[in-house]
């Protein structure tokens, strides 16, 4: 009797093992398949995903090109209407540039004040060797000018009489030999209008030594100046040039930023172009200005 319960307890135990084993298979075999399934769902979405952004992709790729056809439009338009829209509204008016850098080149700036009727009549770019002068240099320079203390603020000095019709030749035939400055054109006429164009390559002090002191020797000859730089450059100088109370462009190098740059030079002063510096992107013309431009 007690064998047969023993067979009996083993007999149930492998039913009950039997039916959890085929419970678990069943489990598992159920288990991939749900997990198949839940993978050629996720695959399928992904799928629908891909061709989705491949429509947006496409789409974005359909307007870029209209945009730029648009733009190509647009730049032909203004570059066409440029020339006859800034005739003559610089006419007889005798401007300076002074480049406190030799990182950038404003050629194009220098032009469209020529198309505009002004008589670009000389070009300064200080070159950054004022800032590390040697010591040999130095002391020739001192003996020239006769001084014995710091010779920049004496340079700067120059440089702004000179724009104001000073007559400083030797002083800067000096400093032209000493390569501290580059120049074109004629000095001998005084600047109606001076534009400082600056801006730096690199994280420095040059505002402070060079920009600031020679915007204060300009002003104490009663010169007027307006600040310029190209949109791209690494190390802008425009909010120092509005904390000297001037008015700025920031985008110079565009036909937009010479058109303001003409603006203001015929009175339309403030802070334009394309940073976070630039109150609007250029001047606003007047109802009576519009109109008589039509």
């Amino acid at each position: 009797m007690l064998i047969n319960i023993k067979y009996l307890v083993i007999t149930v135990i492998s039913i009950f093992l039997a039916l959890g084993i085929g419970i678990l298979i069943g489990i598992q075999v159920d288990s991939q398949k749900i997990i198949f399934e839940q993978q050629e769902i996720t695959v399928q979405k992904m799928e629908d995903k891909f061709d989705e952004l491949n429509r947006i992709n496409l789409d974005l790729q359909n307007e870029i090109k209209q945009l730029s056809t648009s733009n190509e439009l647009n730049k032909t338009y203004i570059e066409n209407i440029f020339p006859d829209y800034i005739k003559n509204k610089l006419s007889d008016l005798h401007v300076v540039t002074i480049e406190t850098t030799d990182d950038y080149t404003y050629t194009d700036m220098r032009q469209a004040l020529k198309m505009a009727g002004a008589d670009v009549t000389s070009v300064t770019i200080i070159s950054e060797k004022l800032l590390y002068i040697s010591d040999e240099d130095q002391k020739q320079l001192m003996e020239h000018f006769g001084i014995s203390e710091n010779i920049v603020p004496v340079i700067l000095k120059k440089i702004a009489e000179t724009a104001a019709g000073k007559d400083n030749a030797d002083d800067i035939a000096f400093l032209i030999e000493k390569g501290i400055i580059y120049v074109s054109g004629d000095l001998q006429n005084p600047a109606d209008y001076i534009v400082m164009a600056g801006g730096s390559h690199t994280q420095d002090n040059k505002h402070e030594v060079i920009d600031i002191p020679l915007i204060r020797e300009m002003k104490k000859l009663s010169l007027p100046v307006v600040g310029v730089e190209i949109t791209d450059v690494e190390n802008s100088y425009i909010d120092i040039y509005k904390k000297e109370k001037l008015s700025t462009i920031d985008n110079v190098d565009t036909i937009i930023g010479q058109t303001s740059l003409v603006l203001v030079m015929t009175g339309k002063e403030g802070h334009y172009g394309v940073k976070k510096s630039a109150n609007s992107l250029m001047p606003f013309l007047s109802k009576e200005e519009k109109a008589g431009e039509g």
